[in-house]
């Protein structure tokens, strides 16, 4: 892995020496991790959203009732517009 970065980034920025790394400036270094602010924001997004249940038990107990009694009315433009946006249903010209 170290050498892609190393490649990537060039052969000056990191020198092997001896199993460790060193920096430019000659430090020895370990190994190690730093994670981007980005990454840390999006692990804790992704933790939020695991909490989150993927099934909303409430709506589809909602909408099984309107289907059962007979009250279920759906706005077919929205269905519509949505079927075509997801590539499903072709437009007719």
């Amino acid at each position: 892995m170290i050498d892609k970065v190393q490649r990537v980034l060039g052969a000056q920025y990191l020198q092997k020496s001896a199993g460790k790394y060193k920096s430019v400036s000659g430090e020895a270094q370990g190994d190690g991790l730093e994670v981007s602010a980005f990454a840390k924001e999006l692990a804790k997004v992704s933790s939020e959203l695991k909490k989150v249940p993927e099934i909303r038990n409430e709506r589809v107990d909602a909408l099984r009732e309107q289907i059962q009694s007979g009250t279920y009315t759906p706005n077919l433009t929205l269905v519509a517009q949505r079927l075509l946006a997801a590539g499903i249903l072709q437009k007719e010209e």
